[in-house]
């Protein structure tokens, strides 16, 4: 899997003030469309003095702008994987549909004691995670 690097600008300025991209404009020189396209991710990239100038207005580091993360798999699923998915809907319908009829306390209860089961089964150092 690839990395791709993403702006945290939408962040920072929720985070410090609600602060409209016009501000970081007047106050930067960094025009609107530049800053909508850092935080959007439609930018191909940045020059340093931008950044320079983002790092100053925000009082922060290139490490408190960007992050780096894992690029989603864009990869359409197969012919196969979709249709083992139709046929495990189909079974879980059909299951579902000739299921006897329960409150949603009882589907709660039911929940709950898979939930303490699955618990249960783990090592004590992972239980309380």
């Amino acid at each position: 899997m690839s990395k791709q690097i993403k702006s945290n600008l939408a962040y920072l300025r929720a985070t410090r003030g609600r602060i409209s991209q016009r501000t970081i404009s007047e106050a930067t020189g960094i025009g609107q469309k530049t800053l909508s396209a850092l935080e959007t991710g439609a930018s191909k990239g940045i020059e340093f003095n931008t950044m320079v100038r983002l790092c100053e207005f925000f009082k922060c580091t290139p490490n408190d702008l960007f992050t780096i993360e894992d690029e989603p798999d864009t990869t359409p699923p197969s012919l196969e994987s979709l249709a083992k998915a139709d046929a495990l809907i189909g079974i879980a319908l059909q299951n579902a549909m000739q299921a006897p009829k329960q409150t949603s306390q009882e589907i709660w209860a039911e929940f709950d004691a898979l939930r303490a089961r699955l618990q249960a089964s783990k090592p004590p150092a992972e239980r309380h995670q």
